[in-house]
C-alpha cells in the first residue's frame, strides 16, 4: 500500500496504517499490542512485520507495522534511523 505518513514523535514503534488499509489477503496478524492514544485511551491493534520504502532512501525490513487509527504515521522506530530536519513547516529532510 502507499501512504503519505506524518511524523510522530509521540510514536515509539515503526509505523501505523490506517484500519482496514491493509489488503484482505495478507493473512492474521503476527500479534497484538496495548496501545495507549492521543486521549489517554487504550486499545489493541493488531501488528505484522514488513517492510518499508521511502522514496529516495533504502528499503527498510523488519518494520513493525501496526493497524490502527485513520491516518499513517512514522513513529521513532524509522525516525532514528535517520537524522531527520523539519525546515520551518516548509519541508522535510532525510539523510542517512
Amino acid at each position: 500500500m502507499r501512504c503519505q505518513a506524518l511524523i510522530d514523535t509521540g510514536f515509539t514503534g515503526d509505523l501505523v496504517v490506517p484500519e482496514g488499509s491493509l489488503p484482505q489477503d495478507i493473512g492474521n496478524p503476527d500479534h497484538l499490542r496495548i496501545y495507549r492514544v492521543a486521549d489517554d485511551r487504550f486499545t489493541r491493534a493488531p501488528m505484522f512485520n514488513g517492510a518499508l520504502e521511502v522514496i529516495g532512501l533504502p528499503l527498510i525490513r523488519d518494520v513493525t507495522v501496526a493497524e490502527l487509527g485513520s491516518r499513517c504515521l512514522i513513529g521513532l522506530g524509522i525516525i532514528e534511523r535517520y537524522v531527520v530536519t523539519l525546515e520551518r513547516g516548509a519541508r522535510v529532510i532525510v539523510e542517512l
